[in-house]
């Protein structure tokens, strides 16, 4: 039988691209990892809002496109100013408003309303007790978290990277109930987790305050 010129010269074409890898047939399924436009002086993130970049202290994001560029109106800071050393998150801790919120292995209560003192309850691990709950910042700036004891390690993290606190200081002499303050630059619409713990102690006191 015959075969036509048309098949065999197809059948020579395909073994022509398999012989010089040129094959362009579809991938192995598995996802292609999107690069960082943002990078290396940021990260980006992709909402459904649209994507931006949250640039890294001295940078700030381009107008032109999806990077970081140097900031050059950035002034390196030098300490961290805590206001009033915690006299009015001392006056919500006598007149409220007052919240209450239970830490959990399935979910992670929130934790950012201004101007309210939270009585923070942690649950037990391995023998500690310990708490992650949800903050979101609402503001780009200095935080400050004002809590009861400073025997607390505290740890605030955007996903798995831990953030840095700029300073640490006790409160002033205004109120029992706040003992520590740690300040933070926190950036608006980032989601923030802030973890207590592991400790001896089963709940403590929290006020979150953005500083004006």
């Amino acid at each position: 039988m015959r075969i036509p010129f048309r098949a065999l010269l197809l059948a020579g074409s395909i073994a022509a691209l398999t012989a010089c890898g040129g094959d362009a047939g579809p991938d192995d399924g598995n996802p292609q990892e999107q690069t960082d436009p943002c990078k290396p002086n940021g990260h980006i993130h992709r909402e459904p809002e649209g994507d931006w970049c949250h640039c890294d202290r001295g940078y700030l994001a381009s107008e032109q496109g999806l990077s970081c560029v140097p900031d050059p109106d950035y002034v390196p800071r030098e300490g961290f100013d805590f206001g009033d050393n915690g006299e009015h998150a001392c006056f919500h801790v006598t007149n409220g408003p007052f919240s209450t919120v239970t830490a959990s292995p399935d979910r992670q209560p929130r934790v950012d309303d201004f101007h309210t003192h939270y009585t923070v309850k942690l649950r037990q691990e391995n023998g500690q007790s310990v708490g992650t709950f949800n903050f979101k910042a609402w503001a780009t700036g200095d935080f400050v978290l004002f809590v009861s004891t400073p025997d607390i390690a505290v740890t605030v993290k955007e996903g798995e990277r831990v953030i840095d606190p700029v300073a640490t200081q006790a409160t002033g002499p205004f109120c029992d109930g706040l003992k520590q303050m740690v300040g933070y630059e926190l950036t608006d619409k980032v989601q923030y987790t802030v973890t207590f713990g592991p400790t001896a102690f089963t709940e403590l006191g929290l006020v979150i305050e953005h500083l004006q």
